[in-house]
C-alpha cells in the first residue's frame, strides 16, 4: 500500500473532491485507531480484517464481564487478593499481560495502516503514524508496567508469607471457600507484632516492642497487650531447647548473668532472640537446619507462655521498614498524648543538638498527621518518661495504623510497598490466607473496638519479679467479652417484672466493656 498520492484530476472541481475524501479518510484513520486503542480490536471490525477485530473485541468485552461477575458477587478486594495472594495466578497474570499487550499494539497499527488512505498526502501520513506510536506507547506502557506489578507481586508473596516457622497446630484456622466464613472455625486469631531493632551498629536482634493484637473474628474486638522489654524471669516452653541452659524452666535463674554474658539487658525477655542465636552457636545441631532464625520461633513461643495464650502468627517488621511504610500510606494521624508523669511534658525527637538537646518536641497534645520518621519516634522515645508510657504510646500507634489503612488506596503505592515488605517485614501467614485476614481487618475497622492492656507496674505487675498467674488472669478478663446489660424492668401486662440479681457469693461476667474507653482518643 503507498503513501504516495495518485495523480489529481485535471479539473478544480476534482482537486477539491479528492481534499475532502483525503480529510474525511485521514480523520476516519485517526478516529479507528483510537477506538483500537480503547478497545482492542474494535477499530479493525471496520476494515479488511473484520474477522480478527471481532475476535479480539469479543475476546476483551468476554473477559472484562467475567472480571465484573466475579467482582459483584465475590468483591473487588476479595477477588484482587485471591489472584495477587497466588504465585500461580500473577505469573498467569504476567504472561496474559505481556502477550495481550503485544496483541493489542499490533492490532492499532494494523489499524492505522489498514485504515489509512491510499492516496493520502506524506505530511498527513506521518501525522497518522506519530499518533500511532503514541498509542502503541500508551497500551504498550501500560501493559508492560502491568506484567512489572504481577511479577514484583509475585517475587514479594513468594519471599514474605509463606507458611515457615509455624509448629503443628499453630497458625489460624482459615475456611478458604467461596461464599464460606474464613473465620467459621477460629472464634479469636492472636498475632505478636515485633519490632526489631537489629541493624548497622547493632549486636543481634533485640525485640523493644512487643505486642500481641487479639482479636474476636466475630465481633472485630481487638485487645493490644503490651509486653514490657525489661521483664523477667520469664517462664520457658516445655519444648524450649534454652532449658539446657535453664533447666528450671525459667530464664534468668538461678545463674543471670551467666559468667559469660556481659549484657546489661541479660536475662530480660527482650533479649530472648539473642539467647537463642548464642545458644545456637554453641550447640550447632539444637535447632532445624532449615529454620532460618531460631530466635523468632523461641520468643513468639516464651511470650505464649507468659500470656497463656496460643500465638497463631508472627510478624516481625524492622524498625525502618515500619518508617517507610508509614510514609508508603500517606502518614497517620494520631492523637498526641504529652508524656511525663504530669502527663504535660513534651516528648522530644529528632536528632541531638550542638548543647545536647533534641531538635524537635511532640508539645502539642491532640491529633496530629505525622510522617513516618515522627511515628516512629513518637512510638520509641522514652527520654521524658519511661518504658510503660512508651508501650502505652506503640499500642495507640498500632491502633491508628489499623483503622485507616486502605488497601484499596495502597495499590497505587504498590511496587514501592512490595520493596518495603521484601527488605523489612516477616510474616509467617501463608499467602492463601490473605484475603481473610484482609476481611478480619475490615471488621476489626468497622468494630472500632480496642481494649488495651499493659503488662506494667499500673496493673500491680512487678517486672523484675512477676505474678504470671496474675497476668495470665489479666489476658483472660482483657480478651473476655462483656455479658449483654441486663434490662432493669419490664412490662407484662401493665405489671413490672423485675430483673433477675446473681445469687449472693456469685460472680459475673461485667456488662462494661473497656474498649468503650479509648486511651488513644
Amino acid at each position: 500500500m503507498s503513501d504516495q498520492p495518485d495523480r489529481p484530476p485535471a479539473t478544480s472541481g476534482g482537486r477539491r473532491m479528492l481534499r475532502r475524501e483525503l480529510s474525511t479518510g485521514f480523520r476516519r484513520a485517526l478516529g479507528l485507531t483510537a477506538l483500537g486503542t480503547l478497545l482492542p480490536g474494535a477499530g479493525l471490525t471496520r476494515t479488511r480484517s473484520r474477522a480478527w477485530g471481532w475476535f479480539l473485541l469479543l475476546t476483551f468485552l468476554g473477559s472484562i464481564a467475567t472480571v465484573v461477575v466475579l467482582a459483584a458477587t465475590r468483591g473487588v478486594t476479595k477477588v484482587g487478593l485471591v489472584i495477587a495472594s497466588n504465585t500461580r495466578y500473577l505469573l498467569i497474570l504476567t504472561l496474559v499481560l505481556a502477550v495481550g499487550g503485544l496483541v493489542w499494539c499490533a492490532s492499532i497499527i494494523a489499524t492505522a495502516v489498514q485504515s489509512r488512505p491510499r492516496r493520502l498526502d506524506r505530511a498527513r501520513t506521518r501525522s497518522l503514524a506519530i499518533f500511532t506510536t503514541l498509542m502503541v506507547a500508551v497500551v504498550g506502557g501500560t501493559a508492560y508496567k502491568g506484567a512489572e506489578f504481577a511479577l514484583i507481586g509475585r517475587d514479594t508473596v513468594g519471599v514474605i508469607f509463606k507458611a515457615s516457622g509455624l509448629k503443628p497446630g499453630q497458625g489460624a484456622k482459615v475456611v478458604n471457600e467461596p461464599d464460606v466464613d474464613p473465620w467459621r472455625d477460629t472464634p479469636r486469631v492472636n498475632i505478636l507484632l515485633l519490632g526489631s531493632d537489629a541493624g548497622v551498629g547493632r549486636e543481634g536482634t533485640r525485640t523493644d516492642s512487643m505486642i500481641v493484637a487479639s482479636t474476636d473474628t466475630k465481633t472485630g474486638r481487638t485487645v493490644l497487650i503490651s509486653l514490657p522489654r525489661n521483664l523477667q524471669r520469664v517462664p520457658l516452653p516445655e519444648t524450649s531447647k534454652l532449658r539446657a541452659w535453664w533447666p528450671g524452666g525459667v530464664y534468668g535463674i538461678p545463674n543471670c548473668p551467666r559468667q559469660e554474658k556481659e549484657a546489661s539487658d541479660a536475662c530480660m525477655l527482650n533479649a530472648i532472640w539473642m539467647e537463642v542465636d548464642a545458644f545456637r552457636a554453641q550447640n550447632p545441631g539444637a535447632y532445624p537446619a532449615d529454620d532460618e532464625a531460631p530466635g523468632r520461633s523461641e520468643i513468639r513461643d516464651v511470650i505464649g507462655e507468659v500470656l497463656g495464650l496460643k500465638i497463631d502468627h508472627t510478624v516481625v517488621v524492622d524498625l525502618e521498614g515500619f518508617r517507610q511504610l508509614i510514609n508508603a500510606m500517606g502518614g497517620v494521624t494520631i492523637n498526641v498524648k504529652l508524656g511525663g508523669y504530669d502527663g504535660k511534658t513534651p516528648i522530644p525527637y529528632g536528632p541531638l543538638t550542638a548543647n545536647g538537646t533534641y531538635a524537635h518536641a511532640f508539645d502539642k497534645p491532640g491529633p496530629m498527621k505525622m510522617n513516618g520518621y515522627q511515628a516512629l519516634w513518637y512510638a520509641r522515645s522514652r527520654a521524658a518518661d519511661d518504658d510503660y508510657n512508651r508501650m502505652s504510646r506503640q499500642r495507640c500507634v498500632v491502633q491508628a495504623v489499623v483503622n485507616q489503612v486502605s488497601p484499596t488506596a495502597m495499590l497505587g503505592q504498590y511496587a514501592e510497598i512490595a520493596r518495603i515488605a521484601r527488605e523489612n517485614i516477616y510474616t509467617d501467614i501463608p499467602a492463601e490466607n490473605l484475603p481473610a485476614f484482609v476481611e478480619l481487618v475490615e471488621r476489626i475497622q468497622k468494630a472500632g473496638k480496642y481494649v488495651s492492656v499493659g503488662i506494667d507496674p499500673t496493673h500491680g505487675i512487678n517486672t523484675g519479679n512477676p505474678d504470671y498467674d496474675k497476668i495470665r488472669t489479666i489476658v483472660q478478663q482483657a480478651i473476655t467479652p462483656p455479658a449483654p446489660k441486663p434490662r432493669s424492668t419490664s412490662t407484662t401486662g401493665g405489671q413490672q417484672t423485675p430483673t433477675r440479681t446473681p445469687a449472693p457469693g456469685t460472680t459475673t461476667t461485667p456488662t462494661t466493656d473497656p474498649a468503650d474507653v479509648d486511651p488513644c482518643a
